[in-house]
């Protein structure tokens, strides 16, 4: 979300996965962050890990910014 305005909706399956006494490791595809002055600002987004019926596991919000120039730190 940017300025109240939903900017992309993404659903993604993982897979069936059974109990087993090691936790599972997921690594997702890396994605390309936007450019241009239209896609800087501030930005909120939410992440949910829902199960076929609807059982929440997982629900995490969290915001980021995207800048044209960030302040080094020296």
């Amino acid at each position: 979300w940017k300025t109240g305005v939903r900017v992309e909706n993404q659903k993604m399956m993982l897979g069936t996965f059974s109990p087993q006494p090691e936790p599972y490791i997921y690594v997702g595809e890396e994605e390309t962050t936007p450019a241009g002055i239209f896609a800087r600002g501030s930005y909120s987004a939410k992440l949910k890990f829902v199960d076929d019926d609807g059982k929440v596991y997982l629900e995490m919000s969290y915001y980021f910014e995207i800048r044209k120039d960030w302040p080094t730190g020296q």
